[in-house]
């Protein structure tokens, strides 16, 4: 078998080279899978040097016809993994051994067997483990293998003595080449022979043996180094992929590495050889390179070999290919999605470059962005949102969303992040959208989509740390600690704060300000997305302290850092809503909101307290920006986040009780959570909603782990929870939806004259005036709101704080209330609540199709959801009337005097839910559809 040894297989290279080579060794020296064989492994210097406890082996068929892991590959090892057990050495315990027949081992027939790859771990991966190793598999028969070198890739100096031992199955004659020149022969099964090395170059040593009428090779590759070549960068090259724009047979590719002393390209371009051709130029602590001959709109998969042993993708890639984790991304997600590559020279995660890709066509180029003060967010993960788990599985649902009245998308983080099934808080490609939930393109449709829809996407994005996947984190990390190396440019050794996930930024490094700029000018450029919600910004501080209350005082400098960061995003665009989640004192906060970022404000304790009927700790003044002092309304105070327990399933489990009344019933839960909505958004200010709060998600946090996928609402596949088909369900989506319709239509909500009553009572009170100063209000821009609510476990009279007598409107039912004083008091029963506003806003507002209407007669429609036409359903039955509303009951569509069965053109409604009514004198029929 022809085996190169420069295509030896060590998938994690860069870590023998720091934490320093683990031999393995075979007896015999040729391994033949249907043949037993002796691995010993020596783990000095990995993660199990001085381990005391069991070890096994795990190993899988890396190449061949046959794949996949061996049966004994269970973790945690149990009774199972028995055959897989190592002997530790009497002599030296970092030294494992095992003796097996390959074939028999897995199970499969020899001749599919042509490479094996394996580790040593202890009882499971915490425990410590090896890097991964490689074994060459033989066929039967004669054949030669050189033994030594065993190291690859292998680099020599000018005049370095190389020692070369190879050896065959049976006595043969036996050749030795280099660069096809012979320089050694014997008859035998041995040959030694030491190389002088020669002039910088890329050089070939062959072994060529011959048995009677058998012939066998084996080979493998070195290289003389030679300095990096210097020159200067071409005009206009930056780090990362440079296509060149009248030229799509070329690309130049640029890496910023300090301090590193050489670097090869790898990759489909070259076959994947180490060859001096493809070594990068040196520019101060940039490496670049142009490429040519590429093929336009090809998918070329690459490398950088750096130092001669680190190997990494592009930090600035916007694609990857990744081993472990894209045979699990469906081709329903992402169509014809790149391979792997099949060599034995790639190890880990690589980047992927494509000259002459076909641009995505923007249908809105011009999208009109909502008023940072009137956002309603609905953040979202991908993952959980649909069974699809990608950008179409949300898409399918778009008109649920706008039919609730959100005008903004927030998504957890989609860059490429470490596995599929993530929340995507631990980053490792950051210009690199995540395969698992679709294509470039596919991200940019659903962003396209939302636009039309007038919906803003703003996108969760991650900059307090980064994952150890990462590239930049690789090119200087420390192996005996498992943490960034201290001479790493980007990332702090240790975390600079307490609480730190992964691996620190440090942010008053000029080259992570760079990185930041850079990632933070990517998402918005490219992609259009209209802003950022910033994870754990409070984590940008150099100022380590352990103590979390000291962490979350004033610190200037985190400021400084902070709106250096926020003035890069607006000097790009303006426009770009900045969010972060800061959760620090606010006389902190207050100079972040003052200078025009948004922030968040955790509500969700005390609107929970609430809902389950405990007035402890339930004051809701904090959720209005006022109280806090700040100059505008950029608080964004939520009930419910990813990072909470839903407050639904606190409700059914925790929730108070009085008599006949029980808050922990769904019907109860759900008509207290709509009052608590109904003080939530109606507070002026942006408003977030975390997924399926509308519908009242009660799964718990840590079913599945915490950051574990959970149960859908809907499901067609049978597997949902049947949401949808919930009555008490729906219900709360629509009273959400009518409130927050409310606070979208009516310039009040942004008024700034706001009071709360309540304090850490069960009896809540907002009070929202206007700006003029009238008890007799001419239009709504006059209108004053007056929001009162008991939460408490029984009936209570509230003394009312109208804020003239008069005649008052109840939102819901339109139903006029004569105030007589402004203290009159308003009966509630528990858990109920009224939106007064002092002018009528609509006639006719449904509550619910079910309490407004009779729906007896036998009337109907089709289709549901509609695109055009509906056909109406009325046997027998003329000169009647429809009307067509949205769920606030305001008007679209009316018909009078329609006759037998006739056809109704709604292609002129904007995308949504709403409500048809078909009445004469004696019936009225109402139900709800959905026009797409």
């Amino acid at each position: 078998m022809l085996m190169n040894k420069f295509y030896y297989s060590i998938l994690t290279l860069l870590l023998i080279s720091f934490s320093g080579y683990a031999q393995v060794t075979t007896n015999p020296e040729i391994v033949v899978a249907s043949e037993p064989v002796t691995i010993t492994v020596d783990v000095t210097g990995t993660g199990l040097q001085d381990y005391t406890d069991d070890v096994w082996l795990w190993t899988w068929i890396k190449e061949g016809n046959a794949t996949g892991d061996a049966p004994t590959n269970v973790n945690p090892a149990t009774a199972a993994q028995d055959a897989a057990k190592m002997t530790r050495s009497n002599e030296d315990p970092n030294i494992y051994s095992i003796t097996l027949t390959l074939s028999e081992f897995y199970n499969v027939d020899a001749a599919d067997m042509d490479v094996v790859g394996l580790l040593l771990k202890g009882r499971d991966w915490s425990n410590g483990q090896t890097p991964d190793y490689s074994i060459d598999i033989s066929e039967p028969g004669f054949s030669v293998k050189i033994t030594q070198p065993s190291t690859f890739p292998l680099f020599l100096n000018e005049g370095d003595n190389l020692n070369i031992e190879a050896t065959a199955a049976e006595e043969a004659s036996l050749s030795l080449l280099v660069n096809g020149n012979e320089v050694a022969s014997t008859i035998g099964s041995i040959l030694s022979y030491t190389l002088e090395a020669g002039v910088p170059g890329k050089y070939v040593v062959t072994l060529n043996g011959t048995s009677g009428e058998e012939e066998a090779s084996d080979s493998f590759t070195f290289l003389v180094r030679e300095e990096s070549p210097t020159a200067s960068r071409p005009e206009g090259v930056i780090p990362g992929i440079n296509y060149h724009e009248n030229d799509n047979t070329k690309a130049t590719l640029c890496l910023q590495a300090p301090d590193k002393q050489s670097v090869y390209l790898l990759g489909d371009f070259n076959n994947w050889e180490i060859d001096p051709d493809y070594q990068m130029n040196k520019d101060g602590e940039f490496y670049w390179l142009e490429i040519t001959g590429l093929t336009p709109n090809k998918e070329y998969v690459f490398q950088y070999l750096v130092d001669e042993s680190i190997k990494i993708g592009d930090p600035y890639a916007d694609k990857i290919v990744d081993p472990a984790n894209d045979p699990y991304i469906s081709n329903d997600t992402y169509p014809d999605l790149i391979t792997y590559p099949d060599n034995n020279v790639i190890s880990g995660i690589a980047t992927v470059l494509q000259t002459g890709q076909t641009p995505y066509n923007w249908e809105i180029t011009d999208f009109d962005k909502p008023a940072s003060e009137d956002l309603v967010i609905y953040e979202l993960l991908i993952r959980d949102f649909d069974i699809r788990h990608d950008y179409q599985g949300v898409l399918n649902h778009i008109d649920y969303l706008a039919g609730l009245g959100i005008n903004a998308i927030e998504l957890m983080p989609i860059m490429e992040f470490d596995g599929n099934l993530s929340w995507g808080y631990n980053p490792a490609f950051f210009l690199a959208s995540d395969k698992y939930y679709g294509s470039k393109n596919e991200l940019k449709r659903f962003i396209d989509e939302c636009h039309k829809r007038g919906i803003a996407v703003i996108l969760d994005m991650v900059l307090n740390h980064t994952h150890e996947k990462n590239p930049i984190a690789q090119l200087y990390w420390d192996y005996d600690n498992n943490r960034p190396a201290a001479d790493n440019p980007w990332l702090n050794p240790e975390a600079k704060h307490p609480y730190n996930v992964f691996n620190d930024f440090n942010h008053e490094s000029s080259y992570t300000k760079a990185f930041v700029d850079t990632v933070n000018n990517y998402w918005v450029n490219e992609y259009k997305f209209d802003g950022y919600r910033f994870d754990l910004t409070k984590g940008f501080t150099q100022n380590f302290n352990t103590d979390v209350n000291a962490w979350s005082r004033y610190d200037q400098s985190r400021i400084d850092l902070l709106t250096r960061m926020t003035d890069k995003i607006w000097a790009n665009d303006p426009s770009t809503y900045v969010i972060f989640e800061h959760l620090a004192e606010n006389s902190e906060e207050l100079v972040l909101a003052n200078y025009g970022i948004m922030l968040w404000g955790n509500m969700n304790h005390n609107y929970n307290q609430i809902t389950m009927g405990y007035a402890e700790e339930s004051d809701l003044s904090w959720a209005y920006y006022g109280t806090r002092n700040w100059n505008d309304p950029n608080l964004i105070s939520y009930m419910e986040s990813h990072d909470e327990e839903r407050m639904m399933f606190k409700n059914i489990n925790y929730g108070n009780a009085e008599g006949d009344y029980n808050t922990r019933e769904l019907k109860e839960a759900v008509d207290r959570t709509t009052a608590a909505a109904a003080f939530y958004y109606l507070i002026p200010g942006p408003k977030m909603l975390w997924q399926f709060g509308e519908l009242g998600y009660d799964i718990n946090i840590d079913f599945n782990g915490r950051t574990g996928e959970k149960p859908i609402p809907w499901d067609n596949s049978g597997a949902g929870l049947d949401y949808n088909l919930d009555d008490d369900r729906t219900d709360l989506y629509d009273g959400f939806a009518k409130i927050i319709s409310l606070k979208n239509d009516y310039g009040v909500f942004r008024s700034d004259n706001v009071t709360m009553f309540g304090g850490n009572t069960l009896i809540k009170e907002l009070l929202i005036e206007n700006d003029t100063d009238t008890d007799s209000p001419a239009s709504v821009d006059e209108m004053d709101v007056y929001v009162v609510g008991n939460f408490g476990v029984s009936e209570t009279s509230i003394a009312g704080h109208f804020t003239h007598t008069g005649a008052w409107f109840d939102y819901f039912s339109g139903k006029q209330l004569d105030v007589a004083s402004t203290e009159q008091a308003v009966v509630l029963k528990p858990g109920d609540f009224k939106i007064y506003t002092d002018f009528r806003i609509s006639e006719e507002v449904i509550t619910s199709v079910q309490d407004a209407v009779s729906n007896d007669a036998q009337w109907g429609f089709y289709p549901n959801p509609v695109l055009d036409r509906l056909q109406l359903k009325t046997d027998g039955l003329n000169n009647y009337s429809v009307k067509i509303l949205d769920i606030n009951g305001r008007e679209y569509l009316s018909e009078e005097n329609l006759q037998e069965n006739a056809w109704l053109d709604v292609h002129t409604l904007k995308k949504g839910i709403y409500i048809i009514r078909i009445s004469n004198s004696n019936h009225t029929f109402a139900q709800k559809f959905v026009k797409n």
